[in-house]
């Protein structure tokens, strides 16, 4: 799992997203202030100042969740 921040929108509080999960990409969205908490609590790996060449703004680490 993975979420790359493509789109904040400051005038209307929220952060449009894609969540990847393996081989699926799912379009998220969430509240502009539990995304400053997340970049606070170091979820997110970048400031969210720049656009990367990809057009993502911050992204997360890869995490996997091992299946019994």
């Amino acid at each position: 799992m993975q979420i790359d921040v493509k789109k904040i929108n400051r005038e209307k509080n929220y952060v449009l997203c894609n969540l990847y999960t393996g081989e699926r990409c799912v379009k998220i969205a969430m509240g502009i202030y539990d995304y400053e908490d997340l970049v606070r609590d170091n979820f997110f790996i970048r400031d969210g100042k720049e656009m990367d060449s990809a057009g993502v703004l911050n992204t997360t680490e890869s995490y996997s969740i091992k299946k019994d």
